[in-house]
């Protein structure tokens, strides 16, 4: 059975192929940009039967996910590979681990997303960088720009999953952080982490080697915390493990703030 390839099964077909691998929510939310993500769970479906798609579950839990099953992860067919006009990939996607990063890049881009729909950030744009990933090197995996507040920023994206080991043998740590700023043109680097013991690890490795002008501009949360809290409102924590605020309040929220701490004050004075 055919069917007519309509201007969103190619949308479908173009993030697919910049993140190699999706998940269904994935999609919806990159699709929809800022308006509500729509139901395309039956025309995913659609396109797996015809091997327009790949499809599996994903053989590992997700910290992130919110549902208690492993997800669908789509990739692209062979035949799509040479319809959109995509080389084969190099690596192995079906690899749980590689999979994982994958997912957790995308599952970044979406959070952002909602934070645009949220109205918490403005104009968000982001870039895939094109590489072949290896989950043991510390290299930028994308460049997004946004506002908020009135105020632009630009910031690099490393997800970063590496174990004490792989950790320990990367020498050039500090000049890839550092060469982010210079050859990428950002402004922050976001380093997200699987969890805070890897988070610690890396924080304990550059605390001491990062320029003084750098120190604030390297900044770290965990999946679970960005999930948790979204892009904007988690506790960003610099090298040195401090909590630091590096977003710009929008006026509205600073002034409602404002008043909230005033009356708070008042009330318990009054008190």
């Amino acid at each position: 059975m055919a069917i007519q390839l309509n201007e969103r099964d190619h949308l479908i077909f173009k993030f697919i192929a910049e993140h190699k691998v999706l998940l269904e929510k994935h999609i919806s939310w990159f699709i929809a940009c800022d308006d509500k993500p729509v139901l395309i769970r039956d025309r995913l479906r659609k396109l797996f039967y015809l091997d327009y798609l790949l499809c599996e579950r994903h053989r590992d839990t997700l910290p992130w996910w919110t549902t208690p099953t492993k997800p669908l992860v789509y990739m692209l067919s062979p035949m799509t590979n040479g319809l959109v006009g995509v080389s084969e990939d190099l690596v192995d996607l079906n690899d749980c681990s590689l999979q994982r990063h994958l997912l957790e890049v995308a599952n970044l881009r979406m959070l952002m997303l909602m934070a645009q729909k949220d109205a918490q950030i403005a104009n968000f744009e982001w870039t895939t960088n094109e590489r072949v990933v290896d989950t043991s090197q510390m290299e930028l995996d994308a460049t997004v720009s946004f506002e908020r507040g009135g105020v632009s920023y630009k910031a690099g994206i490393i997800n970063h999953s590496q174990t004490e080991e792989e950790l320990t043998g990367s020498v050039s740590l500090k000049d890839k952080i550092e060469s982010a700023f210079e050859s990428n043109g950002v402004e922050m680097v976001f380093i997200i982490s699987r969890d805070i013991v890897r988070q610690q690890m890396v924080q304990k490795a550059i605390s001491d080697k990062l320029s003084e002008s750098s120190m604030n501009k390297v900044l770290f949360a965990t999946h679970q915390e960005i999930y948790k809290s979204g892009i904007v409102k988690s506790r960003w924590q610099n090298a040195m493990e401090r909590t630091i605020s590096c977003f710009v309040e929008p006026l509205k929220e600073s002034m409602s703030t404002g008043r909230m701490s005033q009356m708070t004050s008042t009330q318990a004075i009054t008190a």
